[in-house]
């Protein structure tokens, strides 16, 4: 993910499930008619199309009229890709159910006015890999947030220290050194993680995280990372 922002990645991987997919039908290997493949993945669009609107409407340079209607499409196409994966039951026909949504758009635009160190933002993206930054505790909240942490290149206090973060899209990595215990906790509906040695990929209702080194419990100067977001890339990495 060094080189692909996870919305990228998403669509991109998306893309090309479709494709496959499409290539499958046509050349008889999955038996579906294309009407079905269609009623079966134009959620899929939906969902690239409304990431598309929230992406337009958070860059500074582009009209952010757009923003309304992509949390409508995205969350109207979430909702139908869960119902193609038995996850709940959803149908087109069911879209009057989202009028709590004009509640969620309020709060959006009231967030997206009001910022400060600790504050909220719809998107976030911070780097901590400089020669001796300050390790404390954050608790933070972002629409987005990419957060890439290095604790090879500064001092750890001898306390827990907890990394609070939450939000719909993450996308963390972490760096940490042999001797520093550490633990992994939270939740995502969509995950990909790579933990030390311990590599979790699971799509569904909530799936858990809850990882944990050998020495964590015996030792004072360690790290907590408590995590919770709908989509969720981790990969925490020991040198």
């Amino acid at each position: 993910m060094k080189h692909f922002h996870t919305g990228q990645f998403l669509a991109a991987t998306s893309f090309v499930a479709l494709g496959i997919f499409l290539l499958l039908i046509n050349i008889g290997i999955i038996s579906m008619e294309m009407t079905e493949a269609i009623v079966f993945f134009y959620p899929f669009l939906l969902v690239l199309l409304g990431g598309k609107y929230i992406a337009d409407a958070i860059i500074p340079s582009t009209v952010r009229k757009k923003l309304s209607t992509g949390i409508l499409l995205l969350t109207l196409g979430l909702l139908l890709v869960m119902d193609r994966f038995h996850i709940i039951s959803f149908s087109l026909w069911s879209i009057w159910k989202l009028w709590p949504l004009l509640f969620v758009l309020i709060g959006i635009k009231l967030l997206g006015k009001f910022r400060n160190n600790q504050g909220f933002s719809l998107v976030r993206s911070h780097s901590y890999k400089e020669t001796n930054w300050k390790v404390e505790s954050i608790h933070d909240w972002s629409f987005v947030c990419d957060y890439d942490f290095d604790f090879s290149t500064t001092f750890i206090p001898e306390e827990e220290t907890i990394i609070n973060l939450s939000g719909f899209v993450g996308d963390i990595s972490i760096l940490i050194p042999e001797d520093i215990p550490f633990k992994v906790e939270g939740s995502a509906h969509v995950l990909s993680a790579k933990i030390d040695k311990h590599s979790q990929d699971t799509v569904g209702r909530g799936h858990i995280i809850n990882y944990e080194s050998v020495d964590f419990e015996d030792s004072l100067q360690r790290l907590v990372f408590q995590l919770d977001f709908s989509v969720l890339d981790i990969r925490v990495d020991r040198i």
